[in-house]
């Protein structure tokens, strides 16, 4: 993603562009889906010396609160990935670490099921099933 993509994407969710901003969305982008605090600690500390990791962990929580970043749960740690336009889930290997991206239509049957059993509206867009890849099924003989 290009800095004038980041620009327009932090102003339409309401941030002032700043050069620490731009550096840090660019951190979350470059490690791909389900990036590490420490890997976009690594990255930023890389290429703007200046940022502490207070701002990083202070703009992370603005990006979560704003929709611009989705924080999700594996396992024990927690991955960042900039907001898709388009929501989606992921399928998780729990043994490889291997990553699958399932389209939310996908799981819609089993949200309204959710909300007709359990009168729960789920509003997650953003789910991560852990489990076994097939390879490490056969691997593993489950």
């Amino acid at each position: 993603m290009s800095d004038v993509r980041f620009d327009e994407r932090m102003r339409e969710f309401g941030f002032r562009v700043t050069p620490q901003r731009r550096v840090i969305i660019q951190a979350i982008w470059d490690n791909g889906e389900h990036a590490s605090l420490e890997d976009i600690l690594a990255d930023v500390t890389k290429n703007a010396t200046s940022i502490s990791p207070a701002t990083v962990y202070r703009t992370l929580e603005l990006f979560i609160e704003r929709n611009l970043v989705v924080a999700t749960q594996l396992g024990t740690h927690t991955v960042y990935e900039i907001a898709s336009d388009h929501p989606h889930h992921h399928l998780h290997c729990r043994n490889c670490g291997s990553d699958q991206r399932v389209e939310l239509a996908q799981f819609r049957e089993m949200m309204e099921d959710i909300d007709q059993e359990y009168d729960f509206l789920v509003e997650s867009e953003h789910m991560v099933l852990m489990g076994l890849c097939e390879h490490c099924r056969k691997e593993l003989g489950k």
